[in-house]
């Protein structure tokens, strides 16, 4: 636990003195909150729920994606490129040590993230949960786990930085855009939300809509599986091919 807890403290100071983690975990977010609810907040849709109701769970995964898809991944290959993993190799630091560091740290912007958000939607524009938070919580962790999963994975197999930065880029920048994160999914052709629906950010933000709503579950059983093979592929093709250089 000592040694955890030193590489803990050694990697926080290491990442925050990055301005990346600043900007895209938090800062993003945040601005995007309170840009969307100043457009959408009075919009209404017809069975009830406005588009501004909807978007709250949304933007709260972007702070998932900025860390846990770019972040994580492309620090370990930083670390992997300047031969620092394999000066970890001959110590008692294992793989797994080395992760969960990373995870703790980015998963601290993550959050800070959703508190900011989730002020800016309820101080300034009055956002009320319909559903349950202990279910929208829930909702949020399982999709915070499926996203940091591939991540971890995206991060433990590549060769190089190149690499790690070309898929982070091309996870990171498919669901921002195509999942609804950003761009909401209800205002997407019929075809374009059915090629949406592919992308395990976009099952997950159907579930936190869903509960955020208080609306009766629908095809939750399909987004709760994305999320599930997610998590235990990325998991377990980390844990099984782990690039020490």
């Amino acid at each position: 636990m000592n040694k955890f807890g030193t590489l803990l403290k050694i990697e926080g100071k290491l990442v925050w003195k990055g301005l990346d983690i600043l900007i895209f975990g938090i800062l993003m977010p945040i601005i995007l909150a309170a840009l969307f609810g100043y457009v959408m907040s009075k919009d209404a849709s017809s069975n009830g729920a406005s588009m501004f109701e909807y978007s709250f769970p949304a933007v709260t995964t972007i702070g998932i994606l900025a860390t846990g898809v770019m972040g994580v991944p492309l620090t370990i290959a930083d670390y992997r490129h300047r031969g620092i993993l394999k000066r970890f190799q001959v110590t008692p630091i294992s793989p797994l040590q080395i992760i969960l560091a990373q995870v703790v740290i980015q998963l601290s912007s993550a959050l800070v993230s959703f508190f900011g958000v989730t002020l800016v939607y309820s101080i300034l524009f009055g956002y009320e949960m319909r559903g349950s938070w202990g279910l929208f919580l829930l909702a949020y962790s399982l999709v915070l786990a499926a996203m940091y999963s591939i991540g971890i994975f995206i991060g433990s197999v590549v060769p190089d930085q190149k690499s790690a930065n070309l898929w982070s880029s091309i996870v990171y920048f498919s669901m921002l855009l195509f999942s609804g994160a950003t761009i909401p999914y209800e205002i997407m052709p019929i075809f374009i939300q059915k090629i949406m629906n592919l992308l395990p950010l976009a099952q997950g933000i159907h579930l936190m809509k869903q509960v955020s709503i208080g609306e009766p579950f629908q095809d939750v059983v399909l987004a709760i599986i994305v999320m599930g093979v997610c998590i235990v592929v990325g998991l377990f093709g980390a844990k099984k091919y782990f690039k020490w250089k």
